[in-house]
């Protein structure tokens, strides 16, 4: 039988590499991202292949996959598919998922499931034989009420499988690692929020300043939704330069309409 663990505090007395800590809060800091997940554990613990997947009506969609060294075609994607179509209703981990979306949010669940232990040979043949993947630990965690999220990491040969002092790695990486993925999830919504609000103030100001440029447009619809010129410059893709003139432009064609031309005045305007 595949080995669980449930726990809301750092499992045991391991001391985590600073590499792994740097990776987590780069984890933290961002929009989700399979490949950053699966970069922050490799310092501690080697893995091949990392799944992100959500439980919806208690059926598992993929949201993102990632290979350390796969590059000419989505193996995760591909055994999803298979995973999905004709083997997820006899894995052990849907049971623990519906548990997990009745617990605390700080909870995360773990478990480690060997090739051998799988209770399909079907499903062994089809993916694990097939991609000589040898295990999955999974992590799994509810960042909002009934919302289940799963991080499956998968060896292959090329490791063989987890060691006991990995197994032990991995528990002690898990609270945190919980942490750094719903704060990721926290980032990603938050910037989908902004460029939400991005494009509702550029719609409004194409209305009110159709004399503005497209460009002049897009950097006046970022300085309402307080973005520095710095920020605009990164999300456009320009230099910091380019962006004072786009807005030394913009504001000059503002002042003519009797529109405001200041950051406060745009905020107001188009909020």
């Amino acid at each position: 039988m595949p080995a669980t663990w449930t726990f809301d505090a750092p499992h045991g007395g391991q001391l985590l590499p600073a590499a792994a800590v740097a990776g987590l809060l780069e984890v933290a800091s961002a929009p989700l991202s399979a490949e950053r997940l699966l970069r922050a554990i490799e310092p501690m613990v080697p893995v091949e292949h990392l799944s992100l997947v959500s439980f919806r009506r208690h059926t598992p969609e993929l949201i993102e996959g990632f290979s350390s060294h796969t590059r000419d075609r989505n193996v995760v994607a591909e055994c999803f598919a298979i995973y999905r179509r004709s083997y997820f209703r006899s894995d052990a981990i849907m049971s623990m998922a519906d548990q997990v979306a009745h617990r605390p949010a700080r909870e995360v669940a773990v478990m480690h499931c060997r090739a051998d232990e799988l209770p399909v040979a079907g499903w062994r043949d089809d993916i694990y034989v097939r991609e000589r993947l040898t295990e999955r630990f999974t992590l799994l965690h509810a960042p909002a009420p009934g919302a289940v999220q799963a991080i499956h990491l998968y060896r292959d040969h090329r490791h063989g499988q987890f060691q006991p002092h990995e197994i032990e790695q991995l528990l002690a990486l898990a609270p945190l690692l919980r942490q750094a993925h719903h704060a990721a999830l926290g980032a990603g919504a938050a910037i989908a929020d902004r460029q939400a609000q991005i494009a509702q103030a550029a719609r409004r100001l194409e209305r009110l300043a159709p004399a503005l440029s497209p460009r002049e447009r897009a950097v006046c619809a970022r300085i309402a939704c307080g973005l520095s010129a710095d920020g605009i410059a990164a999300d456009l893709d320009v230099a910091p330069s380019t962006v004072l003139t786009l807005r030394k432009r913009a504001y000059l064609k503002l002042s003519d309409t009797g529109l405001p031309a200041h950051r406060l005045g745009l905020a107001r305007l188009l909020a």
